[in-house]
């Protein structure tokens, strides 16, 4: 099933919409880059030991296969392909409205016919 625009700016607003996601993990990046900085920046003269070894997360322990860009791509593809379901299911109950509506219209005219040749 092919999607159509559902208005001609449609596509300038999907480029909108793909400039803020992108702009949204762009500052997610920086802010998590500026605190492992600070973090790494905190180191303790006496021990060699650092405040980010403290901090861990419950997956820190686990391999990563996936890099970060991977799963923000993973994240903004399911997110799309989300939109486009939604999409594509308002397509066809608006299609299915038509049709049921085309019915109704043909069956009522069809009965008052009918009532027209009875009197």
């Amino acid at each position: 099933m092919h999607i159509q625009p559902s208005s001609p700016n449609s596509s300038h607003s999907e480029d909108d919409a793909a400039t803020k996601i992108q702009a949204g993990f762009r500052g997610y990046r920086v802010r998590k880059q500026m605190r492992q900085n600070k973090s790494t920046s905190g180191t303790s003269g006496v021990g060699g030991s650092s405040v980010a070894g403290q901090q861990r997360s419950p997956k820190a322990g686990k391999k990563h296969s996936a890099s970060l860009e991977d799963n923000s791509a993973t994240k903004i593809q399911a997110g799309i392909r989300g939109f486009l379901v939604r999409k594509r299911q308002k397509m066809a109950t608006e299609a299915a409205t038509k049709i049921q509506a085309g019915f109704r219209g043909f069956k009522t005219r069809k009965e008052l016919k009918t009532n027209k040749k009875e009197k």
